[in-house]
This record gives structure tokens, C-alpha cells and sequence, in this order.
């Protein structure tokens, strides 16, 4: 597992290195890098609620829905 991590560093690494040779105006000092990691930080903790949204709305159906599942499936 620790192998199959490195190999993602490994790629992510030379990904960053071919973006930043294209465009060196996304380079930062190390002051901005500190702003920069406190977004990242921000971003992920967004993903990660908007996750538990979903994960908590996939469980529910509408009124619409149940409406139609009774309807077929309740015996008259």
C-alpha cells in the first residue's frame, strides 16, 4: 500500500513540475504557499461536507416517489 502511494507522490510530483514549467506565473513564495495550503485545507473540508450531503440524501426518496410505490404495491 505504502509502494502505491509513493507512485502517486512520484506522478503528482512530475504533473506539478510540467504545469509549473508552463505557466510560471503559479508560482508563489513561501508566504503565499501558507495562504495557499489554508484554501486546500478550506476546499477539502467543502468536499468532504458536501460528501456527507450526499451520503445523507441517497438514503431518502420524495413524497413523490413513495407515493408512487404504494400505489403499486399496496393491495387494494
Amino acid at each position: 500500500m505504502s509502494a502505491m502511494v509513493e507512485v502517486w507522490v512520484g506522478e503528482l510530483t512530475k504533473l506539478r513540475e510540467k504545469v509549473l514549467a508552463r505557466k510560471p506565473f503559479l508560482s508563489k513564495a513561501k508566504e503565499g504557499s501558507e495562504v495557499e495550503v489554508a484554501a486546500e485545507k478550506e476546499t477539502q473540508k467543502k468536499k468532504k461536507t458536501a460528501v456527507q450531503r450526499e451520503r445523507d440524501t441517497s438514503g431518502t426518496m420524495s413524497e413523490a416517489t413513495v407515493c408512487l410505490l404504494m400505489d403499486r404495491f399496496v393491495p387494494w
